[in-house]
Formats: C-alpha cells, structure tokens, sequence
C-alpha cells in the first residue's frame, strides 16, 4: 500500500524544517506556526534558558492544553450521556 505523504518546509523558533506526513499541507503550517508561537510565548518568559529548555517548557504546556481539553471534552460527553438518560433533548 503506497501513502502519499505531503512535505512541507517550515519554520519554527527560528530553525527551519521538513515535515512529511499523511495530512494537508496547510494543516501541517498550522501546527508549526502554532508551535512557533507557543515557543515564543515561552521564551519570553524565560528569555535566560536554551533552545532545548525552550522546547521541554512548551511540550509541557501544550500537553497541559491537551489534558485539560480531554477533560472538558470528558465532561461534555458525560453531561450528554446524563441527558440522554433523562430523555432531555434540550441542549
């Protein structure tokens, strides 16, 4: 089976990058102009720590993100579940 993989060139925090994957070319800019800006927002308050330092504090920051969405969205599901129970259709 052949996967069509799509390359970009990007640039994040002032390195650049190819990034080949089985998702849109723009979808894949996106994610590295999101990540460029989360670095940023990184590095300005921590303008002292490197590159690799950097990069650790916006992992985790972005894995906070994720978390606390999968937690909404937990909540949401359970909400809609209760409800469903209930016969309530009003949302």
């Amino acid at each position: 089976m052949t996967e069509n993989k799509n390359k970009v060139d990007v640039k994040i925090f002032g390195e650049e990058y190819a990034i080949k994957a089985n998702l849109p070319a723009n979808y894949m800019k996106k994610l590295a102009a999101y990540v460029d800006t989360k670095m940023l927002e990184v590095a300005e308050k921590n303008y002292h720590q490197g590159v690799h330092k950097i990069a650790i504090l916006t992992a985790i920051n972005l894995s906070d993100e994720i978390f606390n969405l999968q937690r909404e969205l937990k909540l949401a599901k359970a909400k809609l579940e209760q409800r469903e129970k209930k016969g309530d259709t009003k949302r």
